[in-house]
């Protein structure tokens, strides 16, 4: 058996933050999220992915969601609801 990397739960966390707040400092971000232990290498994932964007402003980045990021969020919620019943 492979153990999977599932990354969706710690995406959808993230993203659900950055729709209620539209952006954060990545400090901030990651003590909201910290039961995840993410890095910034996490968020360039994301970024990668097209699911945010990170701009560099005075010493960190200001991180916000992208319309790909919400989309993906409701597609997520989408599927955990049809999941859970």
């Amino acid at each position: 058996m492979r153990a999977i990397d599932d990354s969706s739960v710690k995406y959808a966390a993230v993203l659900r933050l950055l729709q209620t707040w539209k952006q954060l400092p990545e400090s901030d971000l990651t003590r909201m999220v910290r039961q995840y232990y993410l890095i910034t290498d996490d968020y360039r994932e994301m970024e990668d992915q097209g699911l945010l964007t990170m701009t560099f402003v005075g010493d960190e980045y200001i991180i916000a969601v992208t319309t790909l990021g919400r989309l993906w969020l409701e597609q997520y919620n989408t599927e955990e609801n049809t999941n859970a019943q």
